[in-house]
């Protein structure tokens, strides 16, 4: 699967995933301290499902309706990174592509999805 991993998830997780075999840009890499509108934006354009542990995605996504590719929401302050990465392998594994165009929220007891909104249409000039 394609990711492009945000600056607030851990490098741990993203070699994790690398090692496994997925497509993974890493924007402390690439482009630190960029905005999160232009990391959601390089997202979508790509086409990777966003990988972060912020919830300021969601915001973008829902409330200014931002297109997306896909964002999963890391939301286990608390774990490791490998235990972080394995939950991660064990979502990609059950949802595999239905990862893209859901916001799904991993927690260390539960993962939930939800469909992103469609960014609205413009109407045409009269």
């Amino acid at each position: 699967m394609r990711f492009l991993a945000a600056e607030s998830v851990e490098a741990g997780i993203v070699g994790l995933l690398r090692e496994e075999g997925h497509d993974v840009l890493y924007i402390s890499d690439t482009a630190p301290g960029v905005r999160d509108e232009r990391v959601l934006r390089q997202a979508t354009t790509e086409r990777r499902v966003l990988l972060t542990n912020d919830k300021d995605f969601a915001m973008l996504a829902f409330l200014q309706r931002m297109t997306s590719a896909g964002i999963v929401l890391m939301r286990m302050p608390h774990a490791r990174s490998r235990t972080k990465a394995q939950h991660l392998l064990d979502v990609v594994a059950r949802y595999g592509t239905r990862l893209r165009a859901a916001m799904t929220v991993v927690e260390p007891h539960a993962t939930r999805r939800r469909p992103l909104p469609r960014a609205p249409r413009p109407q045409p000039s009269k």
